[in-house]
């Protein structure tokens, strides 16, 4: 028959292995959102670069009329003009360009390989986007090979380092418990 003890440290593993398989469950869940997210994030910025290179393409063309090509003249033409209206359009211009700059960017990081895509969708990303990618997000679950392999390898991931964890606490109590006499005092 267990012990009382034996029987509160059977339940605690069974217990934890349970938390276990749910952490697992759930950054699988998680993991294979990755890809999901990854593209529709990638689809908000090809529409954002390509509506903004519209406008972007116009003041070009005028910049290739008038100054050779060279934007920052037609800006700074703009800012030296008489008239306020063409003073103010000079910031929207600037924008304009930094927005396409900052577009060219994130299309070149999300023309990587899948890991390097996924690090720059984490790291490297443009908060605009990314928060207009959340609020709109519409969940799926693609069940392709990426998604599942990501799903699997962030599971895992997490997994182990709950362990790590686990492991590493366990280790820090039972010192605790070693190292302290039934006063309370450290032998």
């Amino acid at each position: 028959m267990l012990r009382l003890s034996q029987a509160i440290e059977v339940t605690l593993v069974m217990i934890y292995r349970y938390f276990i398989l749910i952490i697992a469950a759930a950054a699988l869940l998680l993991g294979i959102q990755a890809p999901n997210l990854l593209n529709q994030y990638q689809q908000r910025l090809a529409a954002q670069y390509a509506e903004a290179m519209v406008y972007y393409e116009d003041y070009q063309a005028l910049a290739d009329r008038y100054y050779d090509g060279d934007l920052e003249r037609l800006i700074d033409a703009h800012r030296a003009s008489s008239e306020a209206a063409f003073r103010e359009e000079a910031a929207i211009i600037e924008k304009l360009v930094t927005r396409v700059a900052l577009f060219e960017q994130q299309t070149r990081l999300h023309q990587q390989s899948y890991p390097a895509q996924l690090w720059a969708l984490i790291w490297q990303h443009n908060e605009e986007l990314l928060d207009g990618t959340i609020k709109e997000y519409s969940f799926n679950v693609p069940l392709n090979q990426r998604a599942l392999a990501t799903g699997a390898l962030f599971a895992l991931a997490i997994a182990v380092l709950t362990d790590v964890l686990w492991a590493a606490l366990k280790r820090l109590f039972s010192r605790r418990r070693i190292t302290t006499n039934v006063s309370g005092r450290r032998l």
